[in-house]
């Protein structure tokens, strides 16, 4: 695909509360790459230097694709575990190649 659309995801969590956002993020990546058609890449990381911060970064083939991933049982499953541990607010950052 020649003009993937990239996206990053800040998820900031309780850090006391990181071996949850770790399971549930590992599983989501999992499932999102097993199961969602035009993913071509979701990662899930966890920053070294700020506790409780965890990453996702992902290629799509298309905005039908992640707006279908949205809207997928497994994510739903994951914020059903992360989204009363988060510490703020979830970024959605869609990047443009400079």
């Amino acid at each position: 695909m020649s003009n993937p659309i990239r996206v990053v995801a800040t998820l900031p969590v309780q850090p006391d509360q990181a071996d949850a956002a770790r399971t549930a993020l590992a599983a989501l990546a999992a499932a999102t790459l097993a199961n969602d058609e035009g993913c071509l890449q979701y990662d899930a990381f966890e920053s070294a230097t700020a506790p409780g911060t965890f990453i996702t970064i992902e290629a799509w083939g298309s905005q039908a694709a992640i707006d279908a991933h949205m809207a997928a049982p497994h994510v739903a499953e994951a914020f059903g575990v992360l989204g009363p541990i988060l510490a703020g607010e979830v970024g959605l950052h869609p990047l443009r190649a400079v």
